[in-house]
C-alpha cells in the first residue's frame, strides 16, 4: 500500500462493514472512504468510533470513481440482504449489477476487489455447498441476485 492509496468500504455503516473498518483501523489504516445509504435506521451509530477520511452515499460512488486514483481495494460489503425483499429490480440493480460495475472498475484500475457473497446462493443445499459451481438454485430473488454476481465474478476471473 502506498502513502496516498486508500480503501473503499461499501456498506461501511452496517454491522459487518463497520467491523471491517474497525479491523482496518486496528491495523493502522485510516485513509478509508465509507460508502453506505443512511436513512432512519440508526446505522450512523456504527460510525461514531471509526477513523475514516470520507463518507459517500452509495448513489455517489460511481461518479466518485470516475476521478479516483490510488484505490488500494474496494471491500464490497454493501448489498440489500433482506431475503424477504420483493422488489426484484432493486435486488438485481443493487446486488448484481452494482457489484459487477465495481468489480469491472477494479479490474480496469488495478485495484483489489473483495466482496461478500451469501449462503443464500446455495438454495436448499441439494446441489452441495461448493463455491466452484455455477449450478446452484437459490430459493429467492435475493439469493439469485448474489448468485448472479458470483457467476460474473467467476467468469471474469477464470478468463
Amino acid at each position: 500500500m502506498t502513502k496516498d492509496s486508500f480503501f473503499i468500504v461499501t456498506g461501511g455503516a452496517g454491522f459487518i462493514g463497520s467491523n471491517v473498518v474497525r479491523m482496518l483501523n486496528a491495523n493502522g489504516y485510516e485513509n478509508i472512504t465509507i460508502v453506505d445509504h443512511l436513512t432512519t435506521n440508526g446505522k450512523w451509530k456504527n460510525l461514531v468510533d471509526l477513523k475514516y477520511t470520507n463518507y459517500l452515499d452509495r448513489s455517489d460512488l460511481m461518479a466518485f470513481l470516475e476521478t479516483a486514483t490510488n484505490v488500494e481495494a474496494i471491500i464490497h460489503i454493501g448489498a440489500c440482504s433482506a431475503t424477504t425483499e420483493t422488489d426484484e429490480n432493486y435486488l438485481m440493480q443493487n446486488n448484481a449489477i452494482y457489484t459487477r460495475k465495481l468489480m469491472e472498475w477494479c479490474a480496469s484500475h488495478d485495484s483489489r476487489f473483495i466482496y461478500a457473497s451469501s449462503a443464500a446462493t446455495y438454495g436448499d443445499g441439494s446441489l452441495g455447498y461448493s463455491d466452484s459451481t455455477l449450478e446452484l438454485k437459490p430459493l429467492n430473488c435475493y439469493g439469485y441476485s448474489k448468485h448472479l454476481a458470483d457467476q460474473w465474478i467467476l467468469d471474469a476471473t477464470t478468463k
